[in-house]
Parts: C-alpha cells; sequence; structure tokens
C-alpha cells in the first residue's frame, strides 16, 4: 500500500460529514470540511442509533462520549392506537448488544453532534462555507465556496443533505418527492409526564394512516416523540417549522389516553413534510461521490438516516485508505460496497410505511394477528431483517476488500 496520503474535501457539516472527516483522520487522512452555516447547528430531536452505527461510533473513539449522553432502550414495544394493547416486541438492550456486539442507544442528535464535534477538534472544517460550484480534471479536484475561495483536494465528498448543491451539480436538479407523509415532533422534560410510567423502550403505536414512535434522550431527563401522518397538505421541509399541539392533538383525535397526554405536554410541536429521492444507479463521477442524505435520503420508519450514513463514511475512509492513489478507483469501490444495502433500506423503510399506516380495518386485523404471535418478551426473537440490519459489520467488509485488493 503506499504511503501518499490524499487530501478529501467534503461538503456538509451534517452527522455524515463529521463521521466521515473523522473515519478519514483514524486513518491518517488529511480531510477538510466545508459547513455552510456560520455555526454547527445543534438543532433536530432524538435519533436512534442502532448497533450497526454504534459499533462503528465506539471504533472511532467517541463510544465513552455517546454513552454518557445516550438512553439503552430494553426493548421495542408496538402498541395499537386506540386500546394500547401489545401487538409486538423485539429485545434490545442487553440482548442486542450481545448478539451484535454494541449497544443500541436513543440520543438527542444535537447531543450526538456535540459528541462528535468535541473528536472533531478546532481544525480541519470551515464554516460559513457554502460549497457553490466544483471542477475536476485527471489530477485533482476544487471547489468554490460562496466568498468565491477555492479549494483544492484529490476526492470531494457530498454530504450536503437530501437537497445537496453536489448531487445536482453531478446528476442534474431533481426535486424530492413528497412521500405523502407530515411528521410531528416534540420534546417533553420526562417530570412532565413521569405520572404515566412509560418505560425506556423504543414505543410505536400504528393506527390507521399515521403512527408514533417515542422515547427517552438526554439520559432519560426528555422524552421525545415523532408522530408521521398522511397529508396531501405538505408543510416546510425544515428541523425548525413551527406546528400546534391543538393542531397535533386533533391529529390523533380518538388515540389513546398516553399519547394525547404526552402530545398535551409538549411545550413546542414541530410539523415538517417527509421528502425521499428513488435511489440513483450511482453516487460517482470521477473524484466526487455522494453520501449520506445526499446519495439514499429515506424515509424515518426504520429509524437508519443517521446510522446509513454513519457506516457509509466509515467504509468510504476504508476505501481511500486501500487506494490512496487511485481515487476514482476508491470511490468506485465504496459506492459498490454501500449501494446494494442502503437501496433495500430505502425499500424496506417504503414498506414499512405500509405496515404501519395503512387505514384497511381487514388489513389491520391481518396485521395484529400476525403481530401478536410475537408480543410476549421472554421468548421474542429479532425479525430477518434486524438480524441482516444490526448485524451489519463494516470492518469485515473492509477487510474483504483490502485482501483482494493485495493479490
Amino acid at each position: 500500500m503506499s504511503s501518499r496520503k490524499p487530501k478529501v474535501l467534503i461538503a456538509g457539516g451534517g452527522i455524515g460529514g463529521i463521521t466521515t472527516a473523522l473515519a478519514l483522520r483514524s486513518r491518517g487522512i488529511d480531510a477538510q470540511l466545508f459547513e455552510q452555516a456560520a455555526a454547527f447547528r445543534q438543532v433536530g430531536a432524538g435519533i436512534q442509533l442502532s448497533c450497526n452505527a454504534t459499533r462503528i461510533l465506539a471504533a472511532l473513539g467517541v463510544g465513552e462520549g455517546l454513552a454518557r449522553i445516550a438512553v439503552y432502550p430494553e426493548a421495542r414495544d408496538y402498541r395499537a392506537w386506540d386500546t394500547g394493547e401489545r401487538l409486538f416486541w423485539t429485545p434490545l438492550g442487553q440482548r442486542a448488544e450481545l448478539s451484535f456486539g454494541a449497544p443500541y442507544y436513543h440520543v438527542h442528535r444535537a447531543e450526538l453532534l456535540g459528541v462528535l464535534l468535541d473528536a472533531l477538534g478546532q481544525e480541519g472544517f470551515c464554516l460559513s462555507a457554502e460549497v457553490v460550484t466544483f471542477d475536476q480534471d485527471e489530477k485533482s479536484v476544487a471547489i468554490t465556496i460562496a466568498d468565491g475561495t477555492t479549494f483544492e483536494g484529490d476526492v470531494l465528498v457530498g454530504a450536503d443533505g437530501i437537497h445537496s448543491v453536489v448531487r445536482a451539480s453531478l446528476f442534474g436538479q431533481e426535486h424530492a418527492r413528497y412521500t405523502g407523509n407530515v411528521a410531528w415532533r416534540g420534546l417533553v422534560p420526562a417530570e412532565a409526564i413521569a405520572h404515566l410510567e412509560l418505560k425506556k423502550v423504543t414505543g410505536v403505536w400504528m393506527g390507521p394512516n399515521r403512527s408514533i414512535v417515542q422515547y427517552y434522550v438526554s439520559e432519560g431527563r426528555t422524552f421525545n416523540w415523532i408522530g408521521i401522518s398522511r397529508s396531501h397538505q405538505p408543510a416546510r421541509e425544515s428541523w425548525l417549522a413551527e406546528g400546534s399541539i391543538e393542531d397535533a392533538l386533533a391529529e390523533y383525535t380518538g388515540w389513546h389516553p398516553t399519547i394525547r397526554e404526552v402530545i398535551r405536554s409538549t411545550p413546542r410541536v414541530l410539523r415538517q413534510a417527509l421528502y425521499d429521492r428513488e435511489p440513483l444507479s450511482n453516487w460517482q463521477i470521477g473524484r466526487v461521490a455522494l453520501l449520506g442524505d445526499a446519495a439514499h435520503p429515506m424515509l424515518p420508519f426504520y429509524a437508519q438516516g443517521a446510522a446509513q450514513s454513519i457506516e457509509d463514511a466509515y467504509v468510504l475512509a476504508g476505501c481511500i485508505a486501500t487506494w490512496p492513489e487511485e481515487p476514482t478507483q476508491a470511490l468506485a469501490e465504496y459506492v459498490r460496497l454501500r449501494q446494494p444495502r442502503t437501496a433495500w433500506m430505502q425499500d424496506l423503510s417504503r414498506r414499512e410505511e405500509e405496515l404501519y399506516q395503512t387505514a384497511d380495518a381487514s388489513a389491520i386485523a391481518d396485521r395484529n394477528a400476525r403481530m401478536r404471535w410475537h408480543r410476549t418478551p421472554e421468548t421474542a426473537v429479532f425479525p430477518p431483517e434486524q438480524e441482516r440490519l444490526y448485524g451489519y459489520d463494516a470492518d469485515a467488509v473492509l477487510s474483504s476488500i483490502r485482501r483482494s485488493a493485495s493479490t
């Protein structure tokens, strides 16, 4: 393997972009990150970090920091929207950690970003630096940021989100597809709903045309919920788009009193339209490649948006380290390794929407009857798709390409 270390430019300072910078640095590769905002945006709500993601974050040295901010749920607990009857149970907690070699966590997005930024340190990034154009040739790639300054490197990674400028430049302007779903989000101080005695689980409530997922974050100090409902009137696509408690309660009329009490106790409700895109046939042209939501935005029904961008980052860094003098080959290998898995995940998330939110009474009855066979905690097992999802070992994937590269 060559001793030459390439320079990688990263557009976008979200979870995927920062993890990419950390993964590259861990391999001794020069990474420069460009974020359009004047400060890293520590906003958002709760997210789930499954075992496939936390295994990678631990390998990057942030496992202890992550454990300090996280909640360790014991299970995923599916309930009927009106009666609260348990329909399904899948283990998490110690069983997941023993089975997959890494913990499953609930975290607040802002606190996760804080942990990643602590690891990133004070160097290797530019703020107020929106990447507006780029050019490449056989020897390098150069970006221009909004103030006209240019930077040159060997590789450009577009980690700039669902409205990616890099993606549009590579493959043309394409409007994201409104999925027909709106997300309602809220954070509630835990003491405000202590009387509900909610357990440390991923609570999933499924009802006609809508669903709610809820869990604790911030070491249990805050209760996070996201309600997804079908709507012909999309909201703004923004983490900060305001909704109203009255509208959210109206949306969940007739739902179990626990759900309505959580909504009623929420200081501030956000309402956000959900968009995705069809899977791309490729994420790369030459020395430029996409990562995370820029490459494969997905619906939140499997809670894998952040986790898949973390996987992308780690595999990308491994590929660049394997072929440091051949960036186009490294990027092509990264796309080959990652694209089938993320396309599977996009499709699985779309199909899960119908499971969660069907409005057909007979389909709901059939679903509930099937699910009831697996609702006893003592005998519950991991469904096959969770085995495939949580058991992903990025190091094993990279080991296989290193062996082929050395022969």
